[in-house]
């Protein structure tokens, strides 16, 4: 009996050895178990925390600038990471196209015009609650309205008017100070066109007529007053304006008789950086989007040689540059979790110091926010364009907002065929007058 019983107690400590034994090691094989899944759902919390945004940008002059403002905030933000798409020279609105027919609606969108914020206010939010929404100059507003919800900010501010060459006109004996309107502009259109072979001009003019979108330009200098330069009551018109076509015609005319010829093969980028800044020719009808290329060509020069002057419309000494922004930045409602990170990101954009000095010193933009000191902008121009266009009486262009594609398959062409004498200005004007109502009528719906 004392054998069995010490064999039981025997078995028993054995039992309750191995019982132990299985015990921690069950302990030792499940912590890391416990680790592991507590690591790997620390690192699924971690991934589901980080959001990536798509910013579709319609510049791509500007696209590697976006791309440093990217890395600033994201470094700033690890959580966030922006993925930038550029596509432009004309085809950035069909790509923008594709990319929400194929299911990638990006975040943040580069939209140009009133037409096109019309095509994606269904997928627009409102920014009206953004602090940047305050910052935006009172004149600039209008561009991003849609079912009077503000949806887009201006990129920048831009001067539309005549750019001209310093150096050129003082050496033909021109005072830029001393043109007031039409008359005077004339006059100084023929004094230096009668010294084209000693100034080695090849015209007082380098029109770019084989681009579109610098004849609609110009256009805006005759159709912004006639709605007094907002930019909903043009976008709603089905009429164009010709309150001041007597100026249109005239203008359109004295680019014909005073530019480099054949006017139609003059393109955008050989008038900017040969023409102009050769000093082959005095005047090129464009505004402030070109400083970056010229100081990118030589340092300096914009400060030395680039001036503007505005189209003589009114004629009645209250003309001056307009000003306004052909690109809005909007944030999309396709993602609703990435939604307030687009918002940050752009709100950022619009009212972060870090990020200004970027837009202003390397983009070479006039910013479109209020209050903003002038004496941190690199040159005299770009000075007196926030002066003008931060001003109470600032005249927008409207020409972003004629129907989608009257300036290309329009009116483009038709003052083109008008510059070649291929149509009259009455049968131009017929012609205008009726695409412009039909492709309004066609777009609105009515």
């Amino acid at each position: 009996m004392t054998l069995l019983a010490s064999k039981k107690n025997e078995g028993g400590g054995r039992m309750t050895f191995m019982r132990r034994k299985l015990s921690t090691l069950f302990f030792v094989l499940i912590i890391p178990i416990f680790f592991i899944a507590g690591c790997s759902s620390n690192s699924q919390q971690s991934n589901s925390n980080k959001i990536k945004l798509n910013f579709f940008n319609q510049k791509p002059e500007i696209s590697s600038q976006y791309q440093k403002l990217a890395k600033m905030y994201t470094k700033e933000h690890p959580n966030v990471s922006i993925q930038i798409t550029t596509s432009g020279q004309g085809g950035g609105a069909a790509a923008l196209q594709a990319k929400f027919a194929s299911g990638e609606a990006p975040d943040i969108i580069m939209l140009g015009g009133l037409p096109e914020i019309d095509r994606y206010k269904d997928h627009l939010v409102s920014l009206q609650g953004l602090p940047a929404t305050k910052t935006i100059l009172p004149s600039l507003r209008s561009g991003g309205i849609s079912e009077k919800r503000l949806v887009g900010l201006p990129v920048d501010l831009e001067a539309y008017g005549w750019s001209y060459n310093k150096a050129v006109f003082a050496k033909a004996g021109v005072n830029a100070a001393a043109i007031h309107n039409y008359a005077d502009f004339v006059r100084a259109v023929k004094k230096i066109d009668a010294q084209k072979d000693k100034l080695g001009l090849s015209g007082v003019f380098g029109f770019n007529g084989a681009d579109t979108n610098s004849i609609a330009s110009v256009s805006a200098q005759f159709t912004s007053q006639a709605y007094d330069n907002d930019q909903v009551k043009a976008f709603k018109s089905t009429e164009f304006p010709w309150k001041y076509g007597t100026q249109m015609h005239a203008y359109y005319t004295l680019i014909r008789n005073y530019s480099v010829q054949p006017i139609l093969s003059v393109k955008y980028d050989p008038s900017v950086q040969d023409l102009f800044y050769n000093g082959k020719v005095a005047m090129i009808p464009q505004g402030n989007w070109i400083v970056p290329t010229l100081d990118g060509i030589e340092k300096g020069f914009v400060q030395k040689n680039l001036g503007m002057l505005p189209f003589f419309t009114k004629n009645d000494g209250s003309d001056r540059l307009l000003t306004g922004s052909s690109w809005y930045l909007g944030v999309t409602n396709d993602h609703p979790k990435r939604e307030k990170a687009a918002k940050d990101f752009v709100n950022w954009m619009f009212t972060s110091r870090d990020a200004e000095n970027v837009i202003i010193n390397e983009m070479r933009f006039v910013p479109a926010t209020k209050n903003f000191d002038v004496t941190r902008l690199p040159d005299d121009l770009s000075k007196d364009i926030y002066r003008i266009g931060s001003a109470k009486n600032a005249r927008a262009p409207i020409h972003k907002q004629y129907p989608n594609g009257f300036s290309t398959q329009v009116l483009g062409p038709y003052i083109q065929r008008y510059f070649v004498y291929d149509i009259t200005w009455k049968q131009l004007e017929k012609v205008v007058t009726t695409k412009y109502r039909q492709l309004r009528e066609i777009q609105s719906g009515e």
